[in-house]
């Protein structure tokens, strides 16, 4: 369910539009192409939204506070809002013109996304501060035509549970096509980067994430991941947390979770067969885990 901060993000967003669908109260996709000259900013625009918010800026430029910390975003370029963002617009930027879209997606929504962690590698956790990155007009044209097919499945009333198996189906394509753009420009900018991490404890970030990939169907502990490395696991947690804002086993239960939904909708095991696969010692462990991560069994998961 969306917060009243969230709903009132959402109205303002319907009034300025000049495109508008919304999937049920699962996701918006709203285009807005307007001259900002005579926009005037909410003198109350902090908004805490729930779910996730992707910003394709085509044109134009932003400044935005995420986080309490400001940001000056000009396109073409494409900017994540993660669920619990506290965001603020500044001022209009530069630009009297401004061309974006902005999809909005409910955190049921993207828990039900069919994206799975075993495609996301070390680079894509990589920390930035910046939370978008800039994209080429080859990339933009690619990601507006994922936009407007989103929009389009929004649009088809025809059969909502098909329309809404459409919009979830693009909605993770976008993310891997936006995951492949992450990776371009780490390599592009690798050897560049200035963290202020050394490269040996990067190193472990990137070797814990490779183990994970390799383990998180058969193992769910830090210490055997601290073990793999040498170190302690209370030195990998602090590194972990360091580089990517979330902890070791924060990590491992998203793999783990996100590939238990992924079999649970899409494998055709039961739930028994997902917990031994899993290398749960039983059903019921499984359900405690699952539960306390989704805040559903899995059996309300498949039947959602």
């Amino acid at each position: 369910m969306e917060s009243n901060e969230t709903n009132t993000s959402i109205h303002l967003l319907e009034k300025i539009a000049s495109e508008y669908s919304r999937l049920a109260e699962e996701a918006v996709l709203a285009h807005i192409s307007m001259n900002l000259t005579n926009f005037v900013v909410p003198a109350n625009n902090t908004f805490r939204g729930d779910g996730v918010v992707l910003i394709l800026l085509v044109k134009g430029s932003l400044r935005v506070n995420v986080n309490f910390k400001d940001f000056d975003m000009r396109g073409p370029s494409v900017i994540t809002l993660h669920h619990g963002s506290v965001v603020s617009i500044i001022s209009d930027g530069d630009d009297d013109e401004i061309d974006m879209y902005l999809l909005w997606c409910s955190p049921l929504f993207i828990q039900n996304l069919n994206v799975s962690f075993s495609a996301i590698s070390d680079r894509a956790i990589h920390q930035h501060e910046v939370p978008g990155i800039e994209v080429s007009d080859r990339e933009i044209s690619t990601l507006i035509r994922y936009f407007s097919l989103i929009r389009s499945a929004m649009n088809d009333s025809y059969n909502l549970q098909l329309s809404r198996h459409i919009v979830s189906s693009l909605t993770s394509g976008l993310v891997y096509q936006l995951l492949l753009y992450v990776y371009k420009q780490y390599d592009a900018t690798a050897e560049s980067d200035q963290t202020s991490m050394s490269p040996g404890r990067r190193s472990y970030v990137h070797d814990f994430i490779k183990l994970v990939h390799r383990h998180y169907t058969t193992e769910r502990s830090v210490n055997f991941y601290a073990s793999k490395l040498f170190i302690s696991p209370k030195y990998l947690s602090l590194l972990v947390k360091e580089a990517t804002g979330q902890s070791a086993a924060r990590w491992i239960d998203l793999f783990v979770i996100t590939e238990a939904k992924n079999l649970l909708r899409y494998s055709g095991k039961n739930i028994q067969q997902v917990a031994y696969a899993l290398n749960f010692s039983n059903q019921s462990s499984f359900g405690k885990y699952f539960k306390h991560l989704t805040g559903m069994s899995p059996t309300e998961f498949q039947k959602s």
